[in-house]
């Protein structure tokens, strides 16, 4: 038998049990011998092997001896806060784009707190109505847009003008509380133009899509600024527009339809296929495969509480949408170029589906009879988790089962890339921010130009862990941890969003209430954020928190540990806003961002035409080649080595 070990390893002396030339086919015939009676051949292997795990096992418990004495040396700086008291128990926070004013939803209603001065400006209360949820749209002269939910399900839409609020529209306001439709989200878009709210009730489930006047709405509040009359909280403004009511796809049943030619005919000239809503499969033949399928796997299905009837009954119980901006090669009518970003389509997708949908925004005059249809359909292989929209609405992120994230481009209506989580757990959240061109051009050879840019992509999945995903077209996708499954729930992190004015840096947040910024490329934290002693982080499993990228403040809802242990106490909740400032913090002007451009905003670069897209896509094809080649190359070698011989 040839035995080659490595230059060093000592070969042990054999045995002095004696072994005969039948010891090999003794061992093969009794498996339970005992270890000296092994033949000497394998004694001697077995002896090399557990001397090369042993020094191994050395090599490797020294270096991570050295690796936690060099994270025990390293101190981590602590930045302080200051503290606001709050209102009530604040269930929401938002900061307007300008950085001047900050928007609390609380328990007595809405409030609006200078960010200069830390006091509030203006205050809107309602009887008994408590406001979970804000989403705010800057405009004009000092005015937001602002669209509310509360505690029972009620959405209102207010403006806040020059220090004043006033309340514009209540949508699903009815006389019989019977009869109300719940409220379950609210957004509007960046530019104040449209809004979109989930509606349920009952066991069905849409949403509503409204179009704003907001030009029209500028103009009237600059009257009524005039002649207002003081201690007015409402405003009658032009209504809202209903544009769309978007109801999720209907499950396939049997159709009469005989050839394909009927069957693109229904589909509206054949250009959205793959909704399965039309199709050529008769009742019988559902019936049949239903039959099939239930005798094949009677035996699992017996042990499902719901009859089959309810099985089939169940429909989407939520739905995600995002606004997208102008993108692709195509020019706007009569080469008229934006005065702003005005979104031109909604995507979206229900729970439970596979299919990503899009649906032209169109103007009221446009407005067709009918239930809308998906102008287009993006199908993927597995179900759809969450999802992310990147700041140009060029790149859009979905997580589907099997640890699967895919990156779709819109500008050539395919794929970006396709990436593997680590691990055996679903991604319940996704962030998506742009890596800054200053460190792309000294980390990555790639010259990425506005066609095939860096894409950076913070991922948290169910069991606590947290990745930093680097994705391209092309290349190697890096994948670093930054917290792995964590032993107990206190690890798991609640919070994990990049910071828009640092440099690839993400804040982490864990359920025990720690709080940390950390570099995404080493996966180490860069410095902690820390409450008085008095508080802690609140709720610790959905912090209520805002990052503000002009003032370069966070700002986040503390609790008091004080009141905490009063369970039976009716007083108002203690909570206040702690607020960190990153601009004063020294250790950040590493990662600091000095120019305008501090998100993916940086990719959307105006096109006149097809012909200066086309020009720009070859060109920067041509400065790519040599990278791609030798890419194609390494990946024509690894199927080679993993070929089936």
């Amino acid at each position: 038998m040839a035995l080659y070990s490595r230059k060093g390893l000592e070969i042990p002396e054999p045995s002095d049990c004696s072994s005969s030339e039948d010891d090999d086919i003794t061992y093969l015939t009794d498996l339970y011998q005992p270890e000296h009676q092994l033949p000497e051949s394998v004694r001697v292997s077995n002896k090399l092997l557990n001397s090369l795990v042993d020094r191994a096992w050395e090599v490797i418990s020294k270096q991570d001896s050295i690796r936690k004495d060099a994270e025990g040396m390293r101190k981590v700086p602590v930045l302080n806060p200051k503290e606001m008291k709050l209102p009530g128990r604040t269930n929401s926070v938002v900061c307007s784009d300008d950085g001047v004013y900050l928007f609390l939803g609380h328990t007595h209603g809405l409030s609006v707190i200078s960010t200069s001065t830390l006091t509030s400006v203006r205050t809107w209360q309602g009887e008994k109505v408590e406001l979970t949820s804000i989403s705010c749209a800057s405009l004009e002269n000092c005015t937001h847009l602002l669209c509310t939910v509360d505690d029972m399900g009620i959405a209102r839409l207010f403006v806040h003008h020059k220090e004043n609020i006033y309340l514009i529209k209540v949508l699903n306001e009815t006389d019989d509380i019977n009869q109300r439709n719940i409220c379950t989200k609210f957004e509007v878009s960046r530019s104040g133009d449209f809004g979109a709210a989930v509606m349920t009730s009952g066991r069905s489930v849409w949403l509503d899509v409204y179009r704003f006047p907001r030009d029209l709405w500028l103009k009237e509040l600059e009257t009524k600024q005039a002649t207002q009359t003081s201690g007015s909280t409402e405003a009658k403004l032009s209504p809202t527009v209903l544009l769309m009511k978007i109801k999720p796809p209907e499950i396939p049943a049997g159709t009469s339809l005989k050839s394909p030619s009927e069957v693109l005919q229904k589909t509206d000239g054949g250009t959205i296929i793959g909704s399965g809503q039309n199709h050529m499969i008769s009742s019988s033949q559902w019936e049949n495969q239903d039959a099939a399928f239930r005798k094949m796997f009677a035996k699992y299905l017996s042990s499902s509480p719901m009859t089959p009837s309810q099985q089939r009954s169940e429909g989407p119980s939520n739905c995600t949408f995002h606004f997208l901006l102008r993108e692709g090669f195509c020019p706007l009518p009569g080469g008229a170029k934006p005065t702003r970003d005005i979104p031109i389509a909604l995507c979206l997708w229900w729970s439970g589906s596979h299919n990503f949908l899009h649906y032209i925004l169109k103007t009221s005059k446009e407005k067709t009879d009918g239930e809308p249809r998906p102008d287009v359909l993006w199908p993927n292989s597995q179900e759809i988790l969450c999802s992310a929209v990147s700041a140009c609405t060029r790149f859009i992120v979905l997580g589907l089962v099997s640890q699967l994230v895919t990156i779709w481009d819109r500008r050539f209506g395919c794929p970006y890339a396709n990436i593997v989580i680590p691990g055996d757990s679903a991604i319940c959240r996704l962030k998506f921010i742009l890596q800054s061109a200053e460190r792309q051009q000294v980390n990555t050879p790639l010259q990425q130009g506005p066609f095939s840019p860096k894409l950076q992509l913070v991922v948290t999945c169910r069991n606590g862990s947290c990745y930093s995903v680097t994705a391209g077209c092309g290349g190697d996708t890096p994948i670093v941890a930054f917290i792995e499954r964590p032993a107990d729930q206190g690890g798991f992190a609640t919070v994990a969003e990049p910071v828009p004015f640092l440099k690839c840096l993400a804040l982490l947040m864990q359920r025990d209430g720690q709080v940390s910024v950390w570099d995404t490329k080493d996966a180490a934290p860069v410095f902690i954020l820390t409450l008085p002693q008095t508080h802690v982080l609140g709720p610790l499993w959905d912090p209520v928190y805002v990052l503000d990228a002009v003032q370069q403040n966070l700002y986040i809802r503390g609790d008091s540990k004080t009141h905490l242990k009063k369970v039976t106490d009716e007083e108002e909740d203690e909570n206040s806003l702690f607020i960190f400032s990153f601009s004063q913090c020294s250790v950040m002007d590493l990662y600091r961002i000095t120019w305008p451009a501090a998100t993916e905003k940086e990719t959307r670069v105006p096109l006149s035409g097809l012909e200066e897209a086309c020009n720009l896509y070859i060109q920067e094809r041509l400065d790519t080649l040599e990278e791609r080649n030798r890419n194609l190359a390494i990946q024509w070698e690894q199927l080679q080595q993993r070929a089936v011989k």
